[in-house]
């Protein structure tokens, strides 16, 4: 059995967009792909272990992993599943999980010559200066309120962008 073949018995594969050019590409060692990592502890947990296993097992095959360590949006903080905001951690500690995540991974995948790659999304996102915004200015916004304002239950019905949703915190 070929490797997409397997990951489709797994049940790995739920949607592709081309499938034979991704089965082309996975049964050849000839694909990159990413998965992305919350560095939101200094640990990673069980929940991380199949994602890693998957990854470990299609560089196995010849394919380059890519590990997306997500200090950038870990500034922000992932809502999912919470019922309040998550404590926004500082600079220090999300880097500090950022590093400890890389020398865990490495235990599973062989980033060596280029095998595979590990990028943090803050190495780009933190230039734009907007994660800035975010918690300086963002937090002290309550989305519920705002959407009560006039201006915004007017524009509700027909639409409206998520760049005129922004232009209350702008204008502090």
């Amino acid at each position: 059995m070929k490797i997409y073949d397997e990951l489709v018995a797994r049940g790995l594969i739920a949607q592709v967009t081309d499938e034979e050019e991704i089965r082309e590409l996975v049964d050849n060692g000839k694909a990159t792909f990413y998965i992305g990592f919350d560095p939101t502890a200094d640990s990673l947990h069980v929940g991380h272990f199949m994602a890693l296993c998957l990854m470990k097992r299609l560089q196995q095959a010849g394919n380059r992993p890519i590990a997306l360590i997500g200090g950038g949006t870990a500034m922000v903080g992932d809502p999912s599943g919470r019922t309040d905001m998550r404590k926004m951690l500082t600079v220090d500690e999300i880097n500090h999980n950022c590093e400890c995540f890389k020398k865990q991974m490495s235990r599973f995948i062989d980033f060596s010559d280029g095998k595979a790659l590990m990028v943090n999304n803050a190495d780009w996102l933190l230039g734009l200066n907007y994660v800035e915004l975010l918690r300086d200015v963002g937090s002290c916004f309550s989305v519920n309120r705002m959407l009560t304002a006039e201006c915004y239950k007017q524009r509700k019905e027909k639409g409206l962008s998520f760049l005129e949703f922004n232009y209350m915190i702008i204008q502090c």
